[in-house]
């Protein structure tokens, strides 16, 4: 499965911050809570969190992007040592109330002409508060992108060490970004991938772009090409909402096959006596049911019975079977039985009996077993030919499609010897 990069966890924030920054998320999740957000999805397949509000929560191995109050917990080793640690803070100091702000030289490039806005910002900020690290005297990896007149952090940038029991393989250290309430949070979150895809290019695979609204800056050459874009996504949607339409009439199709002429390939009794008749007669045969207007006291025929218009005199006999599991070779001796009484009747054999059978019926049609040795003897002893109703229903497809001419499957039967049945190959 194709993962797009980065997978963004966005938890906390209103609609129009999480407009502003889906362009830039390969797949955006969004969360009301950090504690939802890891009932639904893994950390470990997390790229970013971008949160509102985040409160005593460690989000180990995994950067982090907060807009808001803070208190974020994590753990600090000492030479890297898992059993020499220390338990860290970062904590919003909402007390503050200087607002008199600059841009520390230590302020990473990327992030500096966003620290200076941010540090004109805060003048007019009601509540200007700060973050703190704690311990005070944890020497941490932190940088200061926006400093008060005191020394306090207004916007904090920390490298932030995998924590016991994680994964690492390696992998650079996550890296978290501290920021009080910014109105341009889509921007900070273009800065803040750039960092990352610097140090943690498999994070963030691809650089942002740099601008966030690229139409509006195009060449003629770029024009040209999103105007083709344009075009071919619209071809797509026309064909996407076209194809819909034709998978519902087939849908519909389906189930009126099923209920009519398909009925051929899993019925039974009375049900696959009609659906054969249909296809019988839509071959070119004459189709007469022989137990139509039978008195319940008069003994059965044969349950169909074929002529053709252009042949005088000539006449078949057939008859249809349904079964469960494979042909029932005693059946044979019913067939018989109708071929004498026809001959008693007419002084004569009849020219074509036709023993329609439709074995394991209730499997799919493609996996069924082929007849056996047993079922040709069966049938060829009473010089019948065997035909499932599958190979029935395939001929007439092809004759309904064109493959295949009608007469010539009306003619193949006709002339098939005794035993089992091979369907009329097409030329294709």
């Amino acid at each position: 499965m194709r993962v797009k990069r980065p997978r963004v966890a966005v938890v906390g924030l209103n609609t129009d911050q999480v407009e502003s920054i889906a362009h830039l998320c390969g797949d955006l999740r969004t969360a009301a809570s950090f504690g939802e957000y890891v009932a639904k999805h893994s950390l470990t397949e997390t790229d970013v969190v971008v949160s509102g509000a985040l409160e005593g929560r460690a989000v180990g191995g995994v950067n982090l992007l907060t807009t808001g109050p803070v208190e974020f917990e994590w753990h600090s080793y000492n030479n890297g040592e898992l059993s020499s640690s220390w338990e860290c803070t970062a904590r919003t100091n909402e007390a503050n109330t200087e607002r008199e702000a600059t841009v520390p030289t230590a302020c990473p490039s990327l992030y500096k002409a966003l620290a200076a806005d941010l540090a004109k910002q805060l003048i007019q900020i009601p509540y200007p508060y700060t973050v703190e690290v704690f311990p005070h005297t944890l020497d941490v990896n932190g940088i200061k992108l926006v400093e008060t007149t005191s020394g306090r952090a207004a916007a904090l940038r920390l490298v932030l060490p995998f924590g016991k029991g994680q994964e690492n393989s390696g992998e650079p250290d996550p890296v978290a970004l501290f920021l009080p309430r910014v109105t341009n949070l889509a921007a900070w979150f273009t800065a803040f991938l750039s960092d990352i895809h610097e140090i943690n290019p498999e994070r963030v695979p691809q650089k942002p772009p740099r601008l966030s609204r690229p139409k509006d800056w195009y060449t003629l050459e770029e024009r040209y090409l999103a105007d083709q874009i344009m075009t071919a996504t619209l071809e797509i949607d026309r064909l996407s909402e076209e194809r819909n339409q034709l998978q519902t009439q087939l849908s519909a199709e389906g189930a009126k096959a099923n209920g009519g002429v398909r009925r051929i390939i899993w019925c039974v009794g009375v049900d696959l006596v009609e659906a054969s008749k249909e296809i019988l007669t839509e071959l070119g045969f004459c189709v007469k049911d022989m137990d139509a207007g039978l008195d319940p006291s008069e003994p059965r025929r044969e349950d169909l019975r074929l002529t053709l218009e252009n042949r005088e005199k000539w006449e078949a006999l057939v008859e249809v079977k349904g079964y469960s599991s494979g042909t029932k070779t005693n059946d044979a001796r019913q067939i018989l039985e109708y071929t004498k009484k026809y001959m008693l009747e007419k002084h004569r054999e009849p020219d074509l009996i036709l023993w329609l059978a439709n074995p394991f019926r209730e499997m799919d049609p493609s996996s069924r077993p082929p007849a056996d040795s047993n079922v040709n003897d069966a049938a060829a002893n009473i010089g019948a030919v065997h035909v499932l109703a599958t190979d029935l229903y395939k001929q007439w497809v092809l004759v309904k499609t064109g493959r295949l001419e009608a007469r010539a499957v009306v003619q193949y039967l006709i002339d098939a010897e005794p035993g089992l049945w091979s369907p009329l190959a097409t030329s294709e």
